[in-house]
């Protein structure tokens, strides 16, 4: 390895992302009964799982106090996440 390295012209990388919507991947270990449900209801509405998965994340991260969401609630959702997109 070196022992001296030339940052002259490096930039940082948050600040070429700041205030974007940017998509991260990350891993997680999820019960096989939600993702089973996660991929049934994502395809009733013909959109990917993890756009599903995205926006009740979103949801709940906005909301105040205890998450409690109906299916409809949820469709809802998805057409505003959708609609928005």
């Amino acid at each position: 390895m070196k022992k001296e390295f030339n940052f002259k012209g490096a930039k940082k990388v948050g600040d070429k992302f700041k205030n974007k919507d940017v998509k991260v991947a990350v891993t997680a270990r999820i019960d096989q009964d939600v993702v089973y449900w996660l991929r049934k209801e994502s395809e009733k509405l013909a959109i990917p799982y993890q756009t599903f998965m995205n926006s009740l994340l979103k949801q709940a991260m906005i909301k105040t106090g205890p998450v409690l969401l109906t299916e409809e609630r949820v469709k809802e959702l998805i057409r505003q996440e959708m609609k928005s997109a």
